[in-house]
């Protein structure tokens, strides 16, 4: 796919309308695979977020599909409903989805039937490209992706963003959160930028100096990930986290137990832990083959760390918290095949 830019009119930011949608990606109920959707003049561009997509039941042979998706308030608890659309802009879009500042538009849904049709039938519906600077597995999955290529709604403040809110997302929330770990202010910068770009145009002062936010971008991406696979912070970071959320429960809701706080954090502090060292492996290692033992481990890990947490936790917290974490089956955090080809690279 190229990277030649249409032109986008200046002063008028708000060109287009974005959507988000899912589809069961697993089987039904246990995993959901999101996208994001953009019209302009008539035209759909479709960012699959290292995946496929669906605008309606059996396209592309994907079942379960929700299009278009409610969107919701980005709040673990009491999330409010934000509509089906929201006026975007398509070149915010299609760079948050590229990570790149001058994004190809070569994204329209027949463009994408085109190129998995060259491809071998392992490859087709994989969309490594649309990846929305999060490295797959280690600081989100296709729902914080999708995430973030909603924020060509907004002009800033992008962590106020309407989020796509699949079954499976409260889970995904919990390892990844709304938009993405570690890499959300290179995310941030790189948003900034394409925002200004859409706003002022491409004179070649501006984009001179648009261009060093983009590598600035990639900088802190690169500089944010090997910092979080050091964790200097020994884990009192990622336990702040977690004790925000249990502090923000409504009163109905709150753990009453200081010992069933202190245990939530303890099994969370341990599966951190654990995550670290396979992102690591996979980081650092170059056999492909670890992608399976990763894959494996760290779903096997996320959904023993849920039951800990259903033994736990009052069953009416729980089900606020995870309201659909099947009873007594195990839960799919990522999926092997959308892994990148090469962790190493991305690196780079």
């Amino acid at each position: 796919m190229s990277n030649k830019p249409e032109s986008t009119p200046q002063g008028n930011f708000f060109d287009c309308t974005i959507k988000a949608g899912y589809y069961d990606f697993i089987g039904p109920g246990i995993a959901q695979h999101t996208f994001a959707i953009a019209e302009k003049n008539g035209n759909t561009y479709a960012m699959p977020c290292f995946g496929s997509f669906a605008l309606r039941e059996e396209e592309r042979g994907h079942r379960g599909v929700a299009y278009r998706a409610e969107l919701w308030s980005p709040w673990i608890i009491g999330s409010q409903r934000q509509g089906q659309d929201l006026p975007a802009n398509l070149s915010v879009a299609l760079g948050m989805a590229q990570f790149n500042l001058l994004p190809g538009y070569d994204w329209k849904v027949a463009d994408w039937d085109t190129y998995w049709a060259g491809l071998s039938a392992p490859l087709r519906g994989l969309s490594p490209q649309s990846w929305a600077g999060l490295i797959y597995g280690v600081h989100g999955v296709c729902h914080q992706a999708c995430n973030r290529i909603l924020w060509a709604s907004r002009l800033g403040a992008f962590n106020y963003t309407p989020v796509n809110w699949p079954p499976s997302f409260s889970a995904s929330y919990w390892a990844y959160g709304f938009y993405g770990g570690a890499t959300e202010y290179a995310a941030t910068i790189l948003a900034t930028a394409l925002v200004i770009k859409a706003l002022l145009g491409e004179s070649n002062e501006a984009m001179d100096r648009l261009k060093r936010s983009e590598q600035l971008a990639r900088d802190v991406m690169n500089h944010q990930t090997r910092i979080g696979l050091a964790d200097h912070s020994e884990g009192a970071i990622r336990q702040h986290h977690v004790q925000v959320i249990l502090d923000r429960l409504p009163q109905d809701l709150q753990i009453a137990s200081p010992s069933a706080v202190t245990e939530i954090i303890r099994f969370d502090r341990a599966f951190s832990k654990e995550k670290l060292t396979l992102d690591n492996d996979i980081i650092l290692t170059n056999h492909t083959n670890y992608h399976d033992t990763y894959a494996a481990e760290l779903n096997g890990k996320f959904s023993e760390l849920l039951q800990k947490f259903r033994q736990v936790m009052p069953t009416e917290t729980f089900n606020t918290l995870f309201p659909d974490v099947p009873v007594g089956r195990s839960f799919t955090l990522i999926e092997r095949k959308l892994m990148h080809e090469d962790y190493r690279r991305l690196l780079d």
